[in-house]
């Protein structure tokens, strides 16, 4: 027959019983409980960098001429000027104007980008800077000679 520890006096409490024999005290169930183990604090959160607007021309150029915003801009800049030549190609008159509008602005977008993507963003080969800066400026100026 098995018998049980009485976790307050130490007695033999038979299998079936539920009081200690000894003292009286009640049987603790058949597995010991283990003594609460202290929680620990939830972690805090990491802080979040703070981001600090641009301070200085250099600083805002720098975060306004990113490798994305280059390409992002280039690819609006190409889709405008499409858009603006296919109306150009196919409406007479005022419509006509609206799409002359489009396919200068979208020139003016490709070409801001590239010229000042080649000054600002030193991330890119020199070459490629220097064919960046170079399209740039030829296609602002062929642009703007057009529109004036």
């Amino acid at each position: 027959m098995a018998v049980d520890k009485c976790v307050k006096c130490g007695a033999d409490i038979p299998k079936g019983a539920t009081f200690c024999p000894a003292c009286g005290a009640p049987k603790v169930a058949d597995k010991p409980t283990s003594p609460p183990q202290p929680v620990a604090p939830a972690p805090a959160p990491a802080p979040q960098p703070v981001q600090k607007a641009p301070s200085s021309i250099p600083d805002m150029m720098n975060s306004i001429f990113t490798e994305t915003n280059i390409y992002v801009m280039m690819f609006l800049g190409i889709l405008l000027a499409a858009i603006g030549g296919i109306i150009l190609l196919f409406t007479f008159g005022t419509v006509a104007q609206i799409g002359g509008v489009l396919n200068s602005l979208g020139f003016v977008f490709i070409s801001v980008f590239l010229l000042f993507g080649g000054l600002v963003n030193k991330s890119y080969d020199k070459y490629i800077r220097v064919g960046m800066i170079i399209s740039g400026a030829l296609s602002l100026t062929w642009t703007l000679s057009w529109v004036a």
